[in-house]
């Protein structure tokens, strides 16, 4: 159950904290006392969508905090286990936003994605807003609602899985069917682009080489003539430089003989001499080697001119030789698609069947389970509508399949659509009258039949739900006198096994009241707050009678007040 709700800055509450009862909570106040913006701190709680402007005007962070108990609810306590969170008898659920749009959720004081918030936030709390019946009208909602009685989501779950699995078995098998076409298509070009590519033997790091290569044979003589030069200058002059530090070495090695000092100066041109002979020996190799050869040269151009033609064909804007045999790799993969392609369509087909009839399957059986479902239902709404004063209507919770050419799921030598919920078409049929057709909500029922089929239909999804807080804004739309008396007991009823929280203007509904609110609206400081203060039994009967009589209490509207709490 809800046990307090507190509220800081938000819209007209400055600040606030309610503490509620087990059984029938009724709040009460005048048109534009601030009753919605209650529920709508409720519903911010719980994983509604946040609204900056609903930060009160001056201050900086909104928050709404809801303290409920949860002992033995199972339901809630798995949810507990899939998002990792400690279990507690006492469930604390957080909300702040801030004005420049920031919002942040806490359970228990553990910061939570909002998701994880509005799953916990349904499993507790069930909350019918003032314009909620109108969903009634909305026959793809009408699904939604079996399925919430028949407890067959997992199975719809595990239908939508399957439909996705399916079409995007689907998908594969078009693209590769596209692809082979495509492929086919191109075959011959892609054949003769492999075989030119393969021909040529390319390596990476081969263009390169080859130009280094290019360049020392196309300046052959130069480099002939450029060593040749050096090694005379070393070797082969008058004056060469070997025979200078010959004779330097003669020298100070005689002066080394006379002064020890100079040893190490010997020792070093003695060093140099070695080198000298050395790059001279290197010289003397480097340009005996030199080749001239023209038919090498011209063999290396023709080269280069076939790797530049084929970049210029495959390599795209990178221009390069991997480019290229990433060209290659690329479509002789296509090109093998196509050799194995029927081979690999073969496989999609039959994966794609195998994944229709476990489809078909899981759809046929989900289906026989929503059409005993609504007969279930059905009864059970038209047993609650007499209750809420609808004795002689009749309702029937209408499934039906649309035939179709396209339709995946097969039965009875007929196809029918199929679609991630099912092959079923959910529609609720109405008769209020004897004599009167069965025929859609939405053509024949006032607003308030749909009122009441909407409490009905709330009062048996959360019997099968088993959700501990209802919430009801504004049942009573479009009803009065008997009508919303039995409504009330209805209420009263639900909340003998579960909690009740119900904003009403009738007092048909409020004298029923095991706890009894007053939400009003006060001018404090110059502004505007909001309150909501608990009732006490005389302010109860006060509040009845101004309901019954408006503004004026007259003792003949405090004593109809009584009569009518008594009377409960």
């Amino acid at each position: 159950m809800l046990k307090k709700l507190t509220v800081k800055d938000y819209a007209l509450i400055d600040s606030l904290e309610v503490e509620f009862s087990p059984g029938l909570n009724i709040l009460t106040g005048e048109t534009g006392a601030g009753k919605s913006i209650l529920i709508g701190a409720l519903g911010l709680v719980l994983g509604e969508r946040a609204d900056t402007d609903s930060v009160r005007s001056g201050a900086k962070t909104a928050m709404v905090e809801a303290e409920f108990y949860i002992k033995g609810l199972d339901a809630v306590k798995k949810i507990f286990g899939v998002l990792d969170l400690d279990w507690s008898d006492e469930l604390l659920i957080r909300r702040e936003m801030s004005s420049s749009g920031k919002s942040r959720a806490f359970v228990n004081d553990s910061p939570v994605p909002l998701a994880s918030l509005k799953r916990i936030g349904d499993a507790v709390l069930d909350m019918h807003g003032q314009h909620e019946h109108q969903s009634l009208l909305y026959e793809d909602r009408h699904l939604d609602y079996l399925d919430g009685f028949a407890k067959t989501w997992p199975e719809r779950t595990a239908v939508g899985e399957l439909f996705q699995q399916y079409q995007k078995i689907k998908a594969e098998l078009e693209s590769l069917r596209n692809k082979e076409q495509l492929t086919r298509e191109k075959l011959d070009l892609y054949n003769f682009q492999i075989k030119e590519i393969e021909s040529a033997l390319l390596a990476e790091g081969e263009e390169e080489d080859l130009e280094s290569q290019r360049t020392i044979l196309e300046n052959s003589e130069k480099l002939f003539s450029l060593s040749s030069q050096s090694y005379q200058l070393l070797y082969q002059q008058d004056g060469s430089i070997t025979e200078q530090f010959s004779a330097l070495e003669r020298s100070v090695e005689e002066i080394a003989g006379i002064d020890s000092r100079m040893e190490p100066a010997l020792r070093s041109i003695s060093s140099v001499n070695d080198q000298i002979e050395e790059v001279a020996r290197d010289l003397r190799k480097y340009r005996d080697g030199i080749s001239f050869d023209p038919q090498r040269l011209e063999e290396i151009r023709n080269r280069l001119d076939l790797i530049r033609t084929l970049k210029k064909k495959y390599s795209g804007r990178e221009n390069s030789i991997p480019a290229v045999l990433d060209h290659y790799k690329k479509i002789k993969a296509e090109v093998d698609s196509v050799e194995h392609g029927e081979e690999n369509i073969k496989k999609l087909e039959n994966d794609l069947e195998a994944k229709r009839q476990e489809l078909e399957k899981s759809c046929l059986g989900l289906s026989q389970k929503r059409q005993a479902a609504a007969k279930k239902m059905a009864k059970d709404v038209v047993t609650q509508l007499k209750d809420l004063g609808m004795e002689k209507a009749a309702f029937k919770v209408d499934v039906s399949q649309d035939e179709n050419e396209a339709g995946i799921v097969y039965s009875n030598k007929k196809k029918y659509r199929t679609e991630s919920s099912g092959i079923d078409i959910v529609r609720f049929l109405i008769s209020p009258n004897p004599g009167e057709d069965l025929k859609p909500l939405a053509k024949i029922a006032s607003g308030g039949e749909i009122s009441r089929v909407m409490l009905a239909v709330k009062t048996i999804l959360s019997e099968a739900d088993a959700v501990p807080v209802l919430v009801f804004d504004e049942i009573d739309a479009g009803i009065g006198g008997r009508i919303a008396e039995a409504v009330g007991v209805k209420l009263k009823e639900i909340s003998s096994a579960r909690q009740v929280l119900c904003i009403t203007h009738l007092p048909q509904i409020a004298s029923l009241a095991k706890s009894h609110y007053q939400v009003s609206k006060d001018e404090k400081n110059g502004r505007t707050t909001t309150s909501v203060n608990a009732l006490s039994e005389k302010e109860k009967i006060e509040e009845i009678a101004r309901m019954l009589g408006g503004s004026k209490i007259t003792e003949t509207t405090l004593k109809h007040a009584r009569e009518m709490i008594e009377k409960d």
